[in-house]
């Protein structure tokens, strides 16, 4: 029994570039904020930002 149904070719290929830009989009405002923190000693964005804005760039159209 399965879970879920297999995914075709548009669906495999849209979920490994929403996946490769929210994990990019994550990591470059990951670093942008820590830079900032070592530079500063304050953080530049929130932890609920900086989540919400790597899950919005899953979303990002092909």
């Amino acid at each position: 029994m399965r879970l879920f149904k297999s995914m075709n070719e548009r669906e495999s290929s849209n979920w490994k570039g929403g996946a490769f830009y929210g994990f990019y989009t994550y990591l470059l405002i990951s670093a942008v904020n820590y830079f900032y923190y070592l530079a500063t000693e304050n953080g530049l964005f929130s932890p609920t930002f900086i989540f919400w804005s790597g899950l919005l760039g899953t979303l990002t159209p092909n």
